[in-house]
């Protein structure tokens, strides 16, 4: 059963690469990375020694657990492993233990877990200071790679069918939001603190060197220094962990091949029309009908409201974490502003997919383009200027810096004017699609599109914006920097209307190819 598992995983690897030259080269390009950056990560822990290397290993281990067990509940299927899905293997003739059993040989198999040794390894290697623990070192690392695998198995199988509704889909989107947002703010606290060296808060290394993940990271350490019976003590607990892990799985098994799926017992609801003020508003013009359309995808839909929600959080983070470690003005709220619109090129088009077919079929003139494109436009607008607008306020009156709000207002309404504009202008002329149900920012074939795109607008976005950079360069501290703010809108608007004209005109005789391109999602 277990060769059968592996050649399973094998063949729908394989089967998974024949379909794209560019998925292929995808995964090698990615395979490589991960191995690379785990030889570096094992290569520095291995370089450092006694407690600080302990408290690194023990905090190597519970990142990878969690890893581990995060990434399959937020990404789903984008994990890259069909295999991972237990409801995929329930109507095979298989009892639970030899699915137990092969599905666990077939998550050893791939780069992700050979990264992970890769990196307990060295994780291992660094807190081993005499030959005789190396016995502890061996079995401790493997100890680790099992746990991660059968957790995060378990954990999948546990919650299989809550992941697959869509309010499962959307809470996990949502977690993974989370724990993005989490990492995100530990790296900016971290890279600016300037350390020479990385260190764990004792209080931390204490907490984690109790959990799971800590006994087989501090066995070696503790047969280093002569605790053989902490050492073994620890590898025991963790096994029989294990062992505890695999019955929750199997159980969980059990139950998803015995039990009916309530969710798809239920009816449905039925739900009255919206007949409210907003419904009402759009009816009177195609252009207000489609913000009123995104403004609801925004709020309802789980792709668009977790890419929204993500835009949001990077961009108050960012710039209060500036303002926490150095920058104390709400000049800050720029760079809020500036991850901000790096989601722009994404929420045009491509969260809709096919589904804009609709579009299509009732767009009549150049006039319903216009619509649509500045209808979607407005409902970015909506979201992001206020709450630019409520970050910078609050920035400034946290700093005693009010008097500079309206400058840094101007600015930001030129940057999102502009950035905005730019992500119209590669909607429509390298439409691009996401692939369906999954964490990744395209389809085969049209990711390096989505990374282009995205590194231009950060790029030109900023550049575009020169003219006013320079009057807040000239007007800053005067008494007259408060023409910034009418500057800046008046930028933005004229950019923005240009662009919009003339974005709005293509789109009319390129509709079905921006179908046909967000089909392939």
């Amino acid at each position: 059963m277990v060769g059968l598992f592996v050649r399973l995983k094998l063949a729908l690897l394989r089967g998974s690469l024949r379909r794209s030259r560019a998925r292929a080269a995808g995964f090698v390009v990615g395979a490589l990375a991960a191995l690379a950056a785990a030889g570096l990560t094992a290569a520095r822990l291995a370089q450092r020694h006694g407690e600080p290397a302990a408290d690194l290993a023990v905090l190597a281990a519970a990142g990878l657990l969690v890893g581990w067990v995060v990434l399959p509940l937020t990404a789903g299927s984008g994990t890259g492993d069909e295999s991972a899905d237990p409801t995929r293997l329930a109507v095979l003739p298989l009892r639970p233990r030899p699915l137990v059993v092969g599905s666990t040989a077939a998550a050893l198999v791939g780069p992700g877990p050979l990264a992970t040794l890769v990196v307990l390894a060295g994780a291992t290697a660094a807190v081993t200071g005499t030959g005789a623990a190396v016995a502890v070192a061996v079995p401790a690392a493997l100890l680790a790679l099992l746990l991660c695998v059968v957790t995060s198995r378990a954990v999948t199988a546990a919650y299989a069918r809550a992941l697959t509704s869509r309010r499962g889909k959307d809470a996990a989107a949502m977690g993974g939001l989370l724990v993005a947002v989490v990492s995100f703010t530990a790296y900016l606290l971290l890279s600016s603190a300037g350390a020479p060296e990385p260190s764990v808060p004792p209080a931390v290394s204490d907490v984690l060197r109790r959990t799971p993940p800590g006994w087989v990271a501090d066995a070696p350490h503790a047969a280093t220094e002569g605790r053989w019976g902490v050492a073994l003590a620890e590898l025991g607990a963790t096994a029989l962990l294990i062992l505890l892990l695999a019955v929750w799985w199997h159980h969980s098994l059990v139950r998803l091949m015995t039990t009916s799926d309530r969710s798809t017992a239920r009816p449905a609801r039925a739900r009255s029309a919206d007949a409210g003020p907003w419904a009402r508003l759009g009816s009177r013009s195609r252009t207000l009908l489609i913000t009123h359309h995104q403004l609801r995808s925004f709020a309802r839909a789980p792709r668009h409201r977790m890419l929204m929600a993500t835009s949001l959080a990077y961009s108050s983070i960012f710039p209060l974490v500036l303002v926490a470690v150095a920058v104390k003005t709400p000049y800050a709220a720029l760079g809020g502003a500036w991850v901000f619109a790096l989601s722009s090129p994404s929420m045009l088009f491509t969260m809709d997919g096919s589904a804009v077919w609709t579009n299509v079929a009732t767009t009549r003139s150049v006039a319903h383009a216009r619509a649509e494109v500045t209808g979607r436009f407005l409902a970015q607008i909506v979201v992001a200027v206020p709450w630019l607008t409520a970050i910078t306020v609050v920035i400034a009156l946290t700093t005693g810096t009010t008097g500079q709000i309206p400058e840094v207002l101007g600015l930001i309404c030129a940057l999102l004017g502009v950035t905005f504009s730019m992500g119209a202008v590669i909607s429509v002329r390298w439409p691009y699609a996401f692939e369906h149900d999954s964490i990744l920012t395209g389809v085969p074939g049209q990711g390096g599109t989505y990374h282009l795109m995205n590194f231009a607008a950060s790029i030109a976005g900023p550049l575009a914006t020169t003219p006013l950079v320079a009057g807040a360069v000239l007007l800053h501290g005067t008494g007259h920097a408060w023409l910034l703010l009418p500057a800046g809108l008046a930028y933005g608007l004229l950019v923005t209307s240009v662009v919009l004209r003339r974005t709005g005109a293509r789109l009319f005789r390129t509709y079905p190819d921006v179908l046909n391109a967000l089909r392939l999602g």
